[in-house]
């Protein structure tokens, strides 16, 4: 399977977004303004995140299976989302280990929430990058649809793993792994996949999960 990794690609730290999320004046004279600016010039200086993606092949589609690169996938929603596609491209994508790393010198509860929240935003950066290059590499003038196990029951958490036998050599490049329980390290991390579809799809149409800061469309309330 072919793979591309990158770990290193400009991304701008701006301070707006997060102020306006963090409910920060812009007040040079305000003791948190002058925290949380001293953080983010410091995140600024050591930030590197990270994405890998691979291009894989579609082998078979059962009843309610594909294979994929001799993998067996068994999940009826990622069976009928691929129906007309013969290919997907899995991803790993990543704050970064040394953002990570950073984080945890502030102890602080509201030090720590703002150190969570710059994570957040480099890992969005990241995500954003690999979205583009993908689509502008493989997918102009298509649709790009997306999914990622965990977020919903018919592509459940364990799955990741799926990914991370994939992406294998690149998850460890990016030091990027998973736990006993399937969970990532970097915490702000995601896996998934991206496809063509006639339909576009996107995990965030079923999931209620509120307040995500990955959301690309609305819930879709069951009727």
């Amino acid at each position: 399977m072919k793979t591309f990794l990158a770990q290193h690609f400009p991304i701008n730290l701006e301070a707006a977004p997060l102020l306006k999320k963090l409910k920060i004046d812009a007040d040079p004279e305000d003791e948190d303004f002058q925290s949380f600016s001293r953080m983010l010039d410091e995140a600024r200086s050591i930030a590197r995140p990270k994405f890998a993606y691979g291009i894989a092949a579609v082998e078979e589609k059962g009843t309610d299976s594909v294979i994929i690169e001799g993998r067996t996938i068994r999940s009826k929603l990622v069976r009928q989302n691929l129906d007309q596609t013969h290919r997907v491209f899995p991803y790993i994508a990543t704050c970064g280990s040394e953002l990570d790393i950073w984080s945890r010198a502030y102890t602080d509860l509201l030090e720590n929430y703002w150190a969570d929240e710059i994570k957040n935003r480099a890992l969005q950066l990241a995500i954003m990058a690999m979205r583009q290059t993908v689509k502008e590499t493989y997918f102009s003038g298509q649709d790009l649809s997306q999914m990622s196990p965990g977020s919903l029951p018919e592509w459940p958490l364990p799955e990741q793993a799926f990914l991370f036998d994939l992406l294998r050599e690149e998850a460890a490049a990016m030091e990027v792994r998973l736990t006993d329980s399937f969970l990532m390290v970097p915490s702000k991390s995601v896996s998934g996949f991206y496809f063509t579809s006639q339909s576009h799809f996107e995990n965030c149409r079923l999931c209620p999960m509120p307040n995500c800061p990955n959301r690309r469309v609305p819930y879709a309330q069951p009727e």
